[in-house]
């Protein structure tokens, strides 16, 4: 009789705390290397250690006689010698089991390595913080498989010490299982469809990797997230908090639901509050846990929800604008079968400068599911709205989609008036008790009894369409969201010129027309949209515009009514402050710096107001910088010369910077970005055809600072101008082109019918300069091509040198890019033409980027390298690095080197350097493929089949490491080699050997770095 196969269920996310090692005692048992490793690490923690074995490492000995490790026998371990320890790990043997369980009743933590059943927590041995190590205590056992990332965690979700916590491991351990048993039960129910939950994701909840205040190597802190206990149990029924737009939505979403999906970028904060709430086990304003998952936005987003509704749970979501077209078909399932649920999006998606800009269009699609869609803007207000949607989605038993501000103004954090849990919860009852006792109410009646409930509530006014402005005023602008609190703004200023209102459309659906017609000004002849879509479509493809076009039209306003679109994606507010006063026929305010000197007068672009500003730079917070707002370095080009014969079609140069004098410091596997600049020749030719004067200087503001260059500075050292441009470049040209025929091929080229000729063109390689002197009619104003033109980004090239070995200098090894365009004109990428134009003696900007490439923790441990071409610069610095360890009398492991090129002849790249290092035995192996010596084409994975054995050795049972640098094409092989030699020498099951790659990739064992 046939059987079925047994499920293996998803492993349960962690609850992760943290542990300072220093100054506490460990115990360490086993033997061989990995045991060396378990106590390297601890120690470098600065833990003292005893370690029992059988075989004592001599790698060990400097520790014993430092007086920071005791080696005992492992037969003269007693159970009693427990409780002298906090913190034990066990290395594999056959008592392995005995000794956790001994720590387990002694209450110490405990790791097995291997053996997640067994062990408390993971280990990282990779994470050194400002004073010590840490480890990272995982209460339910999962291991190996979130080990690795949990690296992202333990630097930048954890506070400084979490110790007192961990006192108590078996009531962390209660909780865990509680709020795990909660969620099971929950995701059992759900019915996925073809939707994915990432599982590992969820565990870990990879943390955005854009730089913000309260955030660590990139990484955002936990720390600016809402205490909830105290907002919990508050009997304030509200208090002030500092949160911001995302935060605010979440909490709301969090407090009110049993479940909460996030759909969302790992590098993007949306929703980032709730999966780190629900990480905690915080529970909701009804007592019962939330968990919190992040799912996938694709096609079918939006079947959990489904899932999650049909068993009955509350349900909400947080998510990127993005996602909606692709809910579309749940979303109208949902209103179809009344089912409530509130998604909480965010209105944004990323400009040429990768910047976040209000962007609605994503979110107008899903407008025709008859969900109803409420909008917001700032934090207090998002927080409010976000209620109030709730509200509406219980008493309406409908999906509200709550539009919020997706931009960068929406990540700061303000002061906001945050409500209690049980004040929320109150709220929501209210609502109901008042919709029931009103009778038969439409949505439409819902709506507006949520926000007067709301205000009797809590005293903040908010209307579904919100007129501020001149009760007699002709013109008013429509807008939601981030764009009409920008109008808003903006409005005081204006009215002491000109009668004029704004009309906040905080309700878009259901869209009511008399309402709307009701709340204007009986004097408005004329309404302004001021609406904002990246794809800059036709103005009737804009939902707002379509639906205020036609209340206008056929909604019998009391006098006939002109509709105007303008689309402000990317506007500052500033911007629509000048567009406003533009419809109005009012002269437009200088757009001006934030920042203005100590006696008012802001910032000018003409030579003496800069030179006031060098002067008296503490006056107007003045900075000298090449690159202002990056990390970067000024270094000496100290050596140049190139690695190829002069006849050989590919330039490879090796070039030295001095980077004495210099805070610039590096790490072994590092990369350096080159900040290359424009030829100035080809720049100066630009500005005569462009009719610009180089030498003038122009106050613009790049990545939210203002800076200010000269013409010539910007295109040469600031602007990607022979750089590719994107679409969106060829549209917004398109507007300032005063040739219609240039202005319709200009459009013509982003359409589907001109495809094909846009695809040339960036095969070919057409610049920014390339289309601005091809289309004549189009002249923007040189501070709009600041804006337009995309900035110049540092290229990043593996640093081939050991800091140890060369103080005071870092090299590179760099391949010149270069083609022919279909003109037969040639062309140079643009970092390596600037390098290969350098001299000696001449100054760079660099910064300064980690890598994963990295030596193992041990010096004994196997390096096993595999480079192709240039690929191989990290593993010269690897060489020269354990070169150096073995001059200082270290006992370094075997190193082996797979190079691989076309000619021997050509580019046997620091072949001299490697053979020398060969005869010295420090490089143990060398091989060598050079794919075009000979009539059929070696590789590196040919040589490495040859050496199959020695790779099984070394890789699993030397614990060794293998580094691939390169292009991606020969990972496969690569892979199929490795595969080979743990089958034939390893004793590793052709099905298992796939799992063995990836435990080895987790374990940062396997590292590529292809590109």
């Amino acid at each position: 009789m046939a059987t079925a196969s047994p499920v293996t269920a998803a492993p349960t996310p962690s609850l992760i705390a943290g542990l300072r090692l220093g100054g506490k005692k460990a115990a360490i048992f086993g033997n061989g290397q990995i045991v060396a490793s378990r106590a390297v690490f601890a120690l470098d923690a600065g833990a003292d250690v005893v370690l029992f074995t059988s075989d004592a490492p001599k790698s060990l000995t400097e520790w014993v006689d430092a007086g920071r490790l005791r080696i005992a026998h492992l037969s003269t371990y007693k159970p009693t010698d427990m409780s002298s320890f906090s913190v034990v790990f066990v290395t594999g043997g056959t008592q392995q089991q005995a000794i956790a369980r001994d720590a387990r009743a002694a209450g110490v933590l405990v790791n097995v390595a291997s053996n997640a059943e067994l062990s408390d927590f993971t280990l990282m041995p990779t994470y050194r913080g400002s004073s010590s190590l840490q480890i990272a205590v995982t209460t339910n056992g999962v291991a190996p498989r979130v080990a690795s990332r949990l690296l992202t965690e333990i630097i930048g979700k954890l506070p400084t010490d979490l110790e007192p916590q961990l006192k108590d491991v078996a009531r962390l351990n209660h909780v865990a299982r509680e709020a795990e048993r909660q969620r099971d039960k929950m995701i059992d129910s759900i019915e996925l469809g073809t939707e994915d939950i990432s599982t590992a994701e969820t565990a870990t909840n990879t943390p955005p990797q854009t730089s913000s205040p309260g955030s660590v190597n990139g990484i955002q802190s936990e720390d600016h997230y809402l205490d909830l206990a105290t907002l919990r149990d508050s009997k304030n029924a509200q208090s002030s908090q500092v949160i911001n737009v995302q935060t605010a939505v979440s909490y709301v979403a969090h407090a009110l639901n049993d479940l909460c999906f996030v759909y969302s970028a790992p590098e993007q904060e949306i929703g980032e509050a709730a999966l780190a709430w629900s990480r905690r086990a915080e529970k909701n304003a009804f007592g019962e846990w939330v968990s919190a998952l992040r799912m996938q936005t694709r096609h079918g987003a939006g079947h959990a929800l489904w899932g999650a509704l049909s068993s009955g749970s509350r349900v909400a979501a947080v998510a990127s604008a993005e996602s909606l077209p692709y809910m579309v078909p749940v979303l109208a399932e949902l209103v179809a079968r009344k089912q409530p649920i509130v998604i909480h999006a965010a209105a944004q998606s990323l400009d040429e400068a990768v910047i976040a800009q209000t962007d609605f269009a994503d979110a107008f699609v899903a407008l025709g599911t008859n969900a109803v869609f409420l909008a917001s803007a700032s934090a207090q207000e998002a927080h409010d709205v976000a209620l109030i949607a709730h509200a509406v989605a219980y008493t309406t038993n409908l999906p509200v989609v709550h539009l919020v501000n997706g931009t960068q103004d929406a990540a700061e954090s303000v002061d906001a008036r945050v409500s209690n849990h049980q004040q929320l919860a109150a709220f929501v009852a209210a609502v109901d008790k008042a919709v029931k006792a009103a009778g038969d109410a439409q949505p439409t009646d819902v709506i507006q009894l949520a926000f007067a409930q709301f205000k009797s509530v809590f005293g903040r006014t908010y209307r579904p369409l919100e007129y501020t402005g001149s009760t007699d005023a002709e013109t008013v602008f429509v807008s939601l969201g981030q764009i009409a609190d920008s109008a808003q703004s903006a409005l005081p200023a204006i009215l002491k010129e000109r009668n004029t209102g704004v009309l906040n459309v905080r309700t878009l659906r259901p869209w009511d027309v008399a309402q709307f017609l009701a709340s204007l000004p009986s004097t408005t002849s004329r309404l302004v949209v001021l609406s904002s879509s990246g794809d800059h479509s036709d103005p009737m493809t804009d939902a707002l515009n379509a639906d205020v076009s036609v209340a206008a039209f056929v909604g019998n306003p009391a006098a006939p009514i002109r509709v105007v679109y303008e689309n402000l994606y990317g506007s500052s507010q500033d911007v629509v402050a000048n567009i406003m006063r533009t419809a109005l026929g009012l002269e437009e305010i200088e757009l001006l710096d934030n920042k203005e000197a100590a006696d008012g007068e802001p910032f000018h672009d003409d030579a003496l107001a800069v030179a006031k500003r060098v002067v008296f730079s503490e006056a107007y917070d003045t900075k000298l910088a090449a690159r202002p707002g990056e990390k970067t370095f000024m270094v000496k080009v100290s050596s140049l010369r190139r690695m190829t014969p002069d006849t050989y079609d590919r330039n490879i140069i090796h070039i030295e910077f001095d980077t004495r004098g210099t805070d610039l410091t590096y790490e072994i596997g590092d990369a350096l970005g080159v900040y290359g600049f424009n030829d100035a020749e080809q720049v100066r030719a630009f500005c005569v055809q462009y009719g610009l004067d180089s030498d003038q200087l122009v106050t613009a503001i790049r990545d939210g600072q203002s800076q200010t260059r000269s013409v010539h500075s910007w295109l040469t050292h600031a602007l990607d101008l022979f750089g590719r441009p994107s679409k969106k470049f060829y549209t917004a040209l398109a507007d300032f082109a005063t040739d219609e025929k240039e202005a319709e091929k200009l459009r013509w080229l982003t359409t589907s019918e001109g495809s094909a000729e846009f695809k040339d063109r960036v095969a070919d390689t057409t610049t920014y300069a390339d289309l601005l002197n091809e289309f004549t009619s189009a002249r923007p104003s040189f501070l709009y091509l600041v804006d337009l033109i995309a900035p110049i980004k540092p290229r990043h090239y593996s640093i081939a040198s050991s800091a140890k070995m060369h103080p005071g200098s870092v090299h590179l090894c760099v391949v010149t890019v270069e083609w022919k365009s279909s003109k037969g004109e040639l062309r140079m990428g643009q970092c390596t033409r600037f390098l290969n134009s350098l001299s000696i003696g001449d100054e760079i900007v660099v910064s300064v980027k980690p890598s994963v490439m990295k030596l193992p923790p041990l010096d004994s441990q196997p390096v096993i390298m595999a480079g192709l071409g240039t690929g191989m610069a990290p593993f010269r610095a690897f060489i020269e690095e354990r070169a150096v360890r073995k001059l200082q009398g270290v006992d370094v492991g075997p190193m082996t080197l797979y190079f691989g090129s076309r000619h021997r002849a050509m580019e046997y790249l620091y072949g001299e350097e490697f053979e020398a290092y060969h005869a010295d035995g420090l490089l143990s192996g060398l091989q060598l493929a050079f794919s075009r010596d000979q009539k059929a084409k070696v590789y590196i994975q040919h040589k490495m089949r040859e050496d199959a054995e020695l790779l099984a050795s070394q890789m699993l049972k030397q614990d060794g490491c293998f580094y691939l640098c390169g292009p991606t094409w020969p990972t496969g092989d690569v892979k199929d080699a490795m595969v080979n030699a743990f089958t034939t020498f390893g004793s590793v099951k052709a099905g298992d050997a796939n799992r063995v790659i990836e435990e080895l990739k987790e374990s940062e064992r396997y590292t590529l770095e292809v590109y």
